[in-house]
Formats: structure tokens, C-alpha cells, sequence
């Protein structure tokens, strides 16, 4: 079974990430391996994001459906 995502942990990691990186301390080898860590913490970050907007629109799409179909009702 697959972990749920933590988005608060992952963005943690991703500053931390950031903040070695910038820190400009790293050896190459692993600020390179840093960095790609950084870029799939912030891809998946985004998916995230972006799913949790669908959803977002989804439920306002289905509430304003709902509010227009109550007002064509109290037409009648």
C-alpha cells in the first residue's frame, strides 16, 4: 500500500533542499543529487497542487450547478 502524500513534509524538504543548495557548502556530486531530489519534490508538489485545484473547481462547478438548478426550481 502506497504512503500518502505529505505535502507539508515534502515542502519542508524541498526548503531544506533549497537552503543547502544555496548554503553553496555541497560537493558537486551532492548538490547535483540535491537537486534533482529538489526537482521531483517540487513535480510532485505541483501534481498536488494541481489535483487539489480540480477538485476545488470540480465542487464549485457542482455548488453552482446545485444553486441553479434550486433558483430554476423557486421559479416554477
Amino acid at each position: 500500500m502506497s504512503e500518502k502524500f505529505d505535502f507539508e513534509k515534502n515542502m519542508k524538504e524541498l526548503k531544506q533542499i533549497v537552503a543547502n543548495l544555496e548554503n553553496g557548502d555541497l560537493p558537486i556530486d551532492q548538490a547535483l543529487n540535491n537537486f534533482e531530489n529538489g526537482v521531483k519534490i517540487s513535480s510532485a508538489l505541483k501534481k498536488y497542487l494541481d489535483d487539489a485545484q480540480k477538485t476545488i473547481d470540480s465542487n464549485l462547478s457542482q455548488l453552482n450547478l446545485d444553486s441553479q438548478r434550486k433558483a430554476d426550481q423557486d421559479e416554477i
